[in-house]
């Protein structure tokens, strides 16, 4: 499969999911799925005339969480696909057809499986979809870019997070709790295997990173995605670069029993660390000049 992020609006993302041709037994067309597309005209726009992609191999749309910036576009991907569903965590999800709950799994396209893993927090209804060919590694390898960085390379696994996890961060707890965000980073998506890239739904890194040198100003992986963020890897797109295992080592939200982190912010434990961290990344308190 490949996974392309698409920008929307000022600094969010939304994707498209493509099938591999020769993955659809007696048609060499791709198949495609959209995510969270806030931006249904660009969206559509990336997939006809970069990848090929007709109304007819669309499968449906899939909806992080309710939030306009998210879910802006199911409206009108309901107008243009008036049969497709739309997967979402709730009915506050526009035009939602097929409730997911945590635990929910199904084909996505050919040879492409999701399973959904409840992340409440950002919102209550937030939803993780884990992507995964079940084809190995080797086979991938041998279609089109090979498993390579960056959009247009195949991909064995990710996950789309939405507004859960970002590159070195996560999201603002609208909905829930500390204790909720804990579980939903370093229970639910730690638990991924740890080559899943991380699709996430904004462009947030600098910013976050720049919070998280603050935290751990001498923290070698943190060093190195600032150099990432300097450098512009990959035109400075940092969704679908960074694994889980990278997250454990540069997000901070996801190293709380780090003695480093919970001192820097006076934590006790792992929830009092979550509270203080993102109370100080709230209130712009912690900011490393990057």
């Amino acid at each position: 499969m490949k996974i392309i992020p698409v920008p929307v609006r000022s600094d969010n993302y939304s994707y498209i999911i493509l099938s591999s041709p020769s993955q659809v037994e007696g048609d060499e067309r791709q198949k495609a799925c959209f995510v969270d597309p806030y931006d249904l005209d660009k969206v559509r726009k990336v997939a006809q005339e970069e990848y090929g992609i007709r109304d007819e191999d669309v499968v449906g749309c899939l909806t992080t969480h309710h939030h306009h910036d998210h879910s802006g576009g199911n409206e009108d991907f309901a107008k243009a696909y008036p049969n497709l569903p739309i997967w979402g965590g709730s009915d506050k999800c526009p035009k939602m057809t097929k409730q997911l709950q945590h635990g929910s799994t199904f084909d996505l396209l050919p040879n492409v499986t999701v399973k959904c893993y409840g992340t409440p927090c950002h919102t209550q209804d937030s939803i993780c979809y884990y992507l995964e060919d079940k084809r190995d590694e080797a086979e991938l390898a041998k279609l089109g870019q090979g498993l390579k960085e960056g959009k247009d390379g195949e991909k064995k696994r990710g996950v789309m997070t939405g507004d859960t996890l970002f590159i070195s961060g996560c999201g603002r707890f609208f909905e829930g709790s500390a204790e909720e965000m804990n579980k939903a980073l370093n229970q639910t998506l730690a638990s991924l295997p740890p080559t899943t890239l991380v699709y996430c739904g904004h462009e947030y890194t600098k910013s976050n990173v720049a919070f998280s040198a603050a935290v751990l100003p001498d923290h070698a992986p943190i060093q190195n995605l600032i150099r990432d963020v300097q450098n512009q890897r990959n035109g400075g797109v940092t969704t679908g670069i960074y694994t889980i295992a990278d997250e454990k080592l540069h997000n901070v939200f996801m190293r709380l029993q780090d003695p480093a982190v919970r001192a820097r912010v006076g934590g006790k434990d792992e929830v009092d660390t979550m509270i203080k961290l993102r109370e100080a990344k709230n209130s712009g308190s912690l900011q490393a000049n990057i």
